[in-house]
């Protein structure tokens, strides 16, 4: 009898033992710095939707936690897939892919993908569309000719005593000056009333920059006509469909770059860090972004505002999850804990503090 108390006694020790060890174990969590999902302040405070749905869940299951940041996001899904760390929560899209080697909680959020561009704010730069498109020194060149053409007219023209032809003046400076003037006004208007030149050389010269001037005023209406209707449309983006010969930038991963490259949308660039991306679009070296829906949405309202825009509507929808290793034994405790905080509108109330202005 006294034996059976003693492993009774024993067992109940080690069960004791062994809840403790479970209590005071301390949950990894990866996460990665995504506004509003995850964001931390300068004192290194992590808030956000993800957290505050984590910190429910592991309050009411009685679990301690600690989050592991990153700064890119592939090595958040390694970390899970590699188990250095119990889950990970984010904006981690649901896919097929990691479903195969990962375990997806229930869904925490509806998502889908966005375009951003930069802000057009109505303040074109015209004279930055006439500049890169060579217009000014092709002007410059059609000055720099027209000073040519007006010293030679004048050097055939001066000394002419004719009355009735003698619109050029003999001394230098106003004589080339009537000279450049006359060309001008031919170039640009296609004739100056009666007054022609005397010399036959000089109206042989004449007759080839009317000629000329034909097609510089050609030349120059097409450059003009063409430069803003490329910047006219490098600005019109208002879908997926509009990215195709654009600079479009994308965060790492399989999400955007599949989409794009199922649209046969195959220039762009990916990048691992979000603010680098971003970046890029402010200064003009990306023309649009391709990237969560709601990350967009939240910049595009508070630090980007006033820089740039989200364009177009949402697609490719998809639903974040809680990303667990496979076969971990979170993760059926997570899914009633998740279901509960829909059922009692807990989950509601932290979605709108984040997404509900």
């Amino acid at each position: 009898m006294k034996k059976i108390i003693k492993i009774l006694l024993l067992s109940l020790v080690f069960i004791s033992t062994l809840q403790t060890a479970q209590a005071e174990k301390i949950i990894t969590v990866g996460t990665i710095e995504r506004a509003p999902f995850m964001m931390k302040s300068e004192n290194g405070k992590l808030s956000g939707f993800s957290i505050d749905i984590w910190d429910e869940i592991s309050q009411r299951l009685g679990i301690k936690s600690e989050f592991k940041e990153v700064t890119v996001f592939g090595e958040m899904i390694d970390a899970v897939s590699q188990n250095n760390v119990d889950l990970a929560i984010a904006n981690i899209s649901i896919t097929s892919a990691r479903e195969k080697i990962m375990d997806y909680s229930q869904p925490i959020y509806d998502s889908g993908l966005q375009i951003m561009i930069p802000k057009n704010t109505g303040n074109i730069s015209y004279l930055q569309i006439i500049w890169d498109s060579g217009i000014i020194k092709f002007i410059l060149f059609a000055l720099l000719l027209l000073l040519v053409i007006a010293h030679v007219l004048w050097f055939f023209e001066r000394g002419v005593e004719n009355t009735r032809h003698d619109y050029f003046r003999d001394d230098y400076f106003g004589g080339v000056w009537d000279a450049f003037w006359w060309a001008f006004i031919i170039m640009t208007m296609g004739g100056f009333e009666n007054e022609v030149p005397h010399k036959i050389l000089s109206r042989i010269l004449a007759m080839v920059w009317i000629t000329a001037s034909l097609f510089f005023v050609s030349i120059l209406t097409a450059k003009i006509t063409t430069a803003f209707t490329v910047s006219e449309l490098q600005t019109q983006i208002s879908s997926y469909e509009d990215l195709h010969g654009k600079k479009v930038g994308i965060s790492a991963g399989p999400t955007a770059r599949d989409f794009l490259e199922n649209n046969n949308i195959s220039v762009y660039r990916e990048y691992d860090l979000l603010g680098e991306l971003i970046k890029d679009l402010e200064n003009g070296t990306l023309d649009a972004v391709v990237q969560d829906a709601p990350i967009l949405q939240y910049y595009a309202g508070h630090e980007g505002q006033g820089k740039v825009q989200v364009v177009g509507e949402i697609f490719k929808p998809e639903k974040y999850g809680i990303l667990f290793p496979e076969g971990s034994d979170l993760k059926e405790s997570v899914d009633q804990t998740l279901i509960e905080m829909k059922e009692d509108g807990t989950y509601q109330d932290i979605f709108e503090k984040y997404f509900i202005n």
